[in-house]
Parts: structure tokens; sequence; C-alpha cells
């Protein structure tokens, strides 16, 4: 027994290294991977689908915004319950461990400041390239969700659930424990930038290759504000952001 433990003192708080992080991290995706195809399954039974329809049936069930949503809210817990067991078992607090404290506005203002520039930037690259500003599959949630009226259920899971759910496990628990071992800052700002982009595999490479860019935006920005409450907020607001633009295009084109 240490001497920290006979005088009934906390045992310090040591982050997981890189490897320790990664096999955590891994355990929660594939949680969070397991529980959405639990839910999925189980709502393609109860709707009358079945699981031996064809290929095209199941891929716009998939697509539709009641599934996306439930399947996104649903598993979220699963992937957190397995990162605060990490920081457990690493003798921490789960809001110290993750930096989920309130940023300075100055960070939150930066962070604005770079989504300004990127996000435009971004769409004038995607429609002088000739490609679409939002993918098929994105509209074709939206265009489900506005026709049985759940586009709120839909907007909470975009804006609210996939981003404390991701943020928390890529720039909370990945960025903690990578910084803190041999790959260093560089590692923990592009790692989970890398791997964040990649797990969306609904999306064509040149997105994806955004979403890399947007990812080691949010690493940088949680390094120098010190908090994955302003990443959190942000990636909220894109969400949102890409939300809106795909009803003003929905109702164009309408």
């Amino acid at each position: 027994m240490s001497a920290g433990e006979a005088d009934g003192a906390p045992s310090p708080c040591v982050p997981w290294g890189f490897w320790g992080t990664s096999a955590w991290t891994a355990t929660a995706v594939a949680a969070w991977a397991g529980m959405q195809f639990a839910v999925f399954v189980g709502m393609l039974a109860l709707s009358g689908v079945g699981v031996d329809a064809s290929v095209r049936q199941i891929e716009s069930f998939a697509s539709h915004a009641i599934v996306l949503s439930l399947v996104s809210i649903l598993a979220a817990p699963a992937e957190i319950a397995i990162i605060a067991l990490a920081i457990r078992f690493a003798r921490c607090r789960f809001g110290d461990y993750l930096a989920l404290v309130r940023p300075p506005r100055r960070e939150v203002l930066i962070g604005l400041a770079c989504l300004a520039v990127l996000l435009p930037a971004s769409d004038l690259y995607s429609y002088f390239s000739g490609r679409t500003l939002v993918p098929l599959f994105v509209m074709e949630a939206y265009r489900t969700a506005r026709e049985t009226g759940t586009l709120w259920l839909l907007a909470f899971a975009i804006v609210v659930a996939a981003p404390v759910t991701e943020e928390i496990v890529f720039r909370g628990f990945m960025f903690r424990g990578f910084a803190s071992s041999r790959v260093g800052l560089a590692g923990a700002i592009v790692l989970p930038a890398v791997i964040w982009a990649v797990m969306h595999v609904q999306y064509e490479p040149y997105y994806i290759l955004h979403i890399v860019m947007l990812g080691v935006l949010f690493g940088w920005l949680r390094w120098r504000s010190g908090s994955t409450v302003v990443t959190i907020v942000l990636h909220g607001i894109v969400n949102l952001a890409s939300l809106v633009q795909t009803a003003v295009i929905a109702a164009k084109f309408s």
C-alpha cells in the first residue's frame, strides 16, 4: 500500500499512453458500432422490411431520417460509457481528463473566425470543381425528415448527439492520451483527425479529406484553448450550418 493510499489521499491521475488510449478508443468505437448495428437491425425487423430485403431496399431504409437519428442517438451512450470506464481505471475525473471546461471567449471567437474562412472556401472549391455541396444521402435524410415531421429529431442527432460523442472521444480522450505519449502534440492533433474522418464511411473520399482538415483545425483549437467544449460547440455549429445549407438547397430545387 502506498503512502497516498494509507492516508486516504486519492491516487494521482495518470493518462493512458499511446497503446492504452488506442485500445480503449478501439473498444469504444466497437461498442458504438455494435450498438448501431443492433439498433438498425431491430428497426429493420420492426419496419417489416426484413433483413433479407434487397440491397437497394436496405440502403433506402438506412438513409431515412428516423433511422439515422435513432441509430446515432441510441449508440452514443455505449461509446461514452467505455470512455468513462477507461477514465475511471486511470483514477481520473471524467471532466478533468476530457478537458470539459468553459473555454475562454477569445478562443471561441478564433474558432468561429476559422470556420468563417474554411467552410465557404470548401464550398467554393466544391462548386467550381463540379461537385455537389451536399452529399446525396444527407439530402435524402433531410427530405424524409421533412416529410415525416421529424426534422427536430434529425437536428438533435446531427447538432447535439454526434458532436458531443465524437468530440469526447477524439478531441477529448484521444487527444489527452496521445499528447502525453511519444507521438506528442502533432500526433494528438493529426491522428484523431484522420481516424475520425475515416469513420465517415458514408462519404466519398473527397469529403473525407475535408473532414480531416476540419479535424486538424479542431485539434489545434483543443490545444490552444485547453478545452474540449470549444470543439463540441464548433462541431455543432458546423453540422447546423450543413443542415441549414441542405434545407436551402432542397427548397431551391424542390
